[in-house]
């Protein structure tokens, strides 16, 4: 009795195996059709701007990011410094801003110099 309660469960463990198998691989099949038809899609289309246009574009945006990341003259920072002195800006604020070492913005914040 044990023993044929023992195969039945197995051959129940068996089939139920064999369902989700077979789910599985209908699954894939399906996915892998879906894959086939993006890489067809992809491979269908093509970029419309050449690429010399592109490397000219990426050399403008260099050369502005340049601009931009280029340090300001010692004599605008110190405009800019007690500029923002004068508007209640802390030494921290004029260390992060300008460009001063922590002694020079502690002497403009201090002096709150006029222009």
């Amino acid at each position: 009795m044990w023993l044929e309660l023992g195969m039945l469960a197995l051959l129940l463990v068996a089939v139920g195996q064999s369902v989700l198998l077979v789910l599985m691989w209908r699954q894939s099949r399906r996915l892998q059709r879906r894959v086939d038809a993006l890489w067809q899609n992809a491979a269908g289309t093509s970029t419309d701007v050449p690429t010399s246009m592109l490397v000219t574009a990426l050399g403008r945006v260099e050369r502005k990011l340049g601009q931009v990341e280029r340090p300001l003259l010692p004599d605008r920072s110190w405009e800019l410094a007690k500029q923002l002195a004068r508007e209640g800006a802390d030494a921290e604020q004029l260390v992060a801003c300008c460009g001063l070492s922590s002694d020079e913005a502690k002497l403009i914040v201090a002096m709150r110099a006029p222009t």
